[in-house]
């Protein structure tokens, strides 16, 4: 009997064992949770930029067999016929003559994995390799994504550093809704997270794993696409740009100075976060790059007055760029982050009030959290923790939209302590299912057994709590 208790103690520890490395591990390849996007890793330390384009498309081409055919119905949803001619024939080569000569080559990469036609007709069900260019360059197009965007810093955030968010809102099908992906690239020294669209290269909103966080943002008043446009001949692709300045620095101070010298097509924004603040470089069409902080001086119809806070809608709010916040919902959205945006050393915000405020659908007409709500996300750039809606694929919100929390999108040895809520959320967890253990096995051993269990259970929680720091 002595025996068969002692084994059942054994078998217990190595359980609970079992359960705590399961918690704070997730295997590159694991399929998505209810609720959640998949998740592509590309393991891109020792291939050459066709070769991570190809891994891409088979991976991509494996979880979506007719991707081909989704991107086609997508085109056809979001671009009239009258633009697709001048797009392709106009638009795009001068953008891809410009492009990294390694980006080209990992588009031709995933171009080999897919079935790509050489014809180009919109709807026709099949997908060429032009309209796979287009499909990655939409936002240089003058296809930009809208939104709202938070950040809070310092002592006005209760999360040990910087915590971000940001809406994206942007015209979608049912097809694009499908094909929400997660790609996190791994390279030698650095990994690096997309957040986006399974097989799209490019990037509107991604991180990596310094903590640096970037996110794009349209601040065109109208959309320059449905007018006759040629881009200027050094003219850069900011999405891929974005992409670029994940890869090659690890602060918001090298990432504006890369981007600052780029010439773009379109007036943007770009939401920055790193592990100590977060900033806005608003970058005015055929005009100069500038940093916007908290505390720098807006337009005098748009103030913000919020301390280590700040906002960002589709349109400049520093005061020594032209003002076009000329739309009424960039107003009121500006209007409203202001509102809700009341965070103090007192009472610091937290993932669940930044969650909260971009959720927010207080104007029926103008909400912040909308119909083109594509996704939601707030990024903690010390603990490399991603809270994120995606709209489902029929397009309707629910109820009561969550942010899913991906934890172990990074490396371990990149990702630090997570917020206060996951760590809260954890030890209650450990705390009742040790608990809980603990009864169950008390009642069931003898006095020698208790002492040899209790030594063997002090060093289970020493190693369990090195692999929670």
């Amino acid at each position: 009997m002595t025996t068969m208790r002692f084994y059942y103690l054994f078998c217990l520890k190595s359980c609970v064992l079992f359960i705590a490395y399961s918690s704070v591990y997730a295997g590159p390849t694991s399929p998505p949770q209810t609720g959640k996007i998949p998740i592509i890793h590309i393991y891109a330390d020792t291939l050459p930029s066709t070769d991570i384009g190809l891994e891409t498309g088979r991976q991509t081409k494996a979880l979506f067999p007719d991707i081909e055919h989704r991107y086609d119905q997508h085109l056809a949803t979001i671009i009239k016929p009258s633009q697709y001619q001048q797009l392709l024939e106009q638009n795009l080569p001068t953008l891809l003559k410009n492009m990294d000569q390694a980006y080209r080559e990992e588009l031709d990469g995933v171009a080999s994995a897919w079935l790509l036609t050489r014809t180009n007709k919109l709807g026709d069900g099949l997908l060429s390799l032009d309209e796979y260019h287009l499909l990655n360059l939409l936002p240089d197009l003058g296809m930009a994504p809208d939104g709202s965007g938070l950040g809070v810093m310092g002592k006005a955030s209760g999360e040990n550093g910087p915590i971000v968010g940001r809406n994206m809102d942007w015209s979608s099908s049912p097809e694009l809704r499908s094909l929400q992906t997660l790609t996190v690239y791994h390279y030698r020294d650095k990994t690096i997270v997309n957040i986006g669209f399974a097989g799209i290269l490019s990037m509107m909103t991604g991180f990596n794993d310094q903590g640096l966080f970037l996110a794009y943002f349209n601040t065109e008043a109208y959309s320059p696409y449905q007018q006759t446009y040629q881009p200027p001949k050094n003219v850069r692709s900011a999405a891929f740009e974005t992409r670029k300045a994940l890869e090659n620095s690890h602060s918001i101070k090298q990432a504006s100075h890369l981007l600052s010298k780029q010439a773009f097509g379109f007036s943007h924004a770009i939401l920055m976060a790193d592990k100590k603040t977060v900033q806005v470089l608003e970058y005015p069409a055929n005009g100069t790059a500038k940093i916007r902080t908290w505390d720098s001086a807006t337009h005098t119809n748009r103030p913000w007055n919020r301390t280590q806070q700040i906002g960002v809608v589709d349109c400049h709010l520093l005061a020594t760029l032209p003002n076009n916040c000329n739309l009424v919902k960039d107003s009121y959205h500006w209007e409203r982050l202001r509102d809700m945006a009341q965070f103090s050393p007192s009472q610091p915000a937290n993932v669940q009030t930044v969650s909260q405020i971009l959720f927010d659908t207080a104007n029926a007409s103008y909400e912040i959290f909308n119909q083109y709500t594509l996704e939601s996300l707030i990024f903690l750039p010390v603990s490399g923790s991603l809270y994120l809606y995606t709209t489902p694929m029929n397009g309707t919100h629910p109820s009561s939209p969550i942010h899913q929390p991906y934890l172990d999108l990074l490396p371990t040895k990149h990702r630090h302590k997570s917020s206060k809520y996951d760590l809260n959320f954890t030890l209650y967890s450990w705390l009742l299912l040790l608990t809980m253990v603990g009864i169950a096995v008390w009642v069931s051993l003898t006095p020698s057994k208790i002492i040899i269990f209790h030594m063997g259970f002090k060093k289970f929680k020493e190693r369990l709590a090195s692999i929670l720091k």
